[in-house]
Parts: structure tokens; C-alpha cells; sequence
């Protein structure tokens, strides 16, 4: 007879294999972060527009840059065409539909991080 409190021995879903050696993947990875921490540094801007005044652009000029160079990395590591790429770096000029690109790029950056079989969490891939 078994035993009824033994623990069930289903087959767990085997995580994908992570390729290392994929580029594409480090690029989609870092983009994400720089992608993050632009939109950290676009909220932390906005909040402290009303207290610090001009020191907020210095805030804002890194955060163009920060999402620019993320956008960009991102988008060469999931395959995007030229024009797709020049379309989403000018958006970055208009603030909100800025944000809601950035927004769009990382969720599509997490989904292929994920397919590849990284973990990741609020701040990027983990263990990157």
C-alpha cells in the first residue's frame, strides 16, 4: 500500500536552457535595465520638478539618454526594422507617449528574457 501522505510526484515543467552565448539576448537584457531605470529617473523627475526646479532637466536629459541607448539595444536584440527603431527614439520626445513606448518595450523584452528562460523580476533579468 502507499503511503497517503507522500507528496505527489508530478513532472515539473523543465525551465528553458539559457544560452549564454546568444547577443541578442545581452542586448535585450541590458536595454531592459537602462529601459527601467529611465523610467525611475522619468517619475523621480516629474516628482521633483516642484521641488528642486532646474535641476530637474539634468534629470530629464538623463533619462533621454538612458532610454534612447536602452530603446536601441533593445530593439536590435529582438529584430526590429530601421524605421521601427527611428519611430520609437522619436517618441521618447513626446512625454507621454515616451513612457508608454518604454513601458511597451520592456514588457516585450521581459517576455523574450522569459522565453529564454531567465528570471525576471521588477528591476530587469536577475543574475544577469
Amino acid at each position: 500500500m502507499e503511503n497517503p501522505y507522500q507528496t505527489p510526484s508530478a513532472p515539473l515543467a523543465v525551465r528553458a536552457k539559457r544560452d549564454r552565448n546568444d547577443h541578442s539576448l545581452d542586448d535585450v537584457a541590458y536595454g531592459q535595465k537602462k529601459v527601467i531605470y529611465a523610467i525611475l529617473l522619468y517619475f523621480a523627475a516629474a516628482f521633483g520638478a516642484k521641488l528642486i526646479g532646474l535641476l530637474v532637466l539634468f534629470a530629464l536629459l538623463g533619462c533621454i539618454v538612458l532610454s534612447w541607448t536602452g530603446i536601441y539595444q533593445i530593439t536590435r536584440g529582438l529584430g526590429y526594422a530601421i524605421w521601427l527603431r527611428l519611430l520609437l527614439l522619436t517618441l521618447m520626445l513626446v512625454p507621454l507617449l515616451g513612457l508608454l513606448a518604454l513601458v511597451m518595450l520592456s514588457s516585450r523584452a521581459t517576455a523574450r528574457l522569459r522565453d529564454a528562460g531567465y528570471d525576471v523580476g521588477l528591476m530587469g533579468a536577475r543574475n544577469y
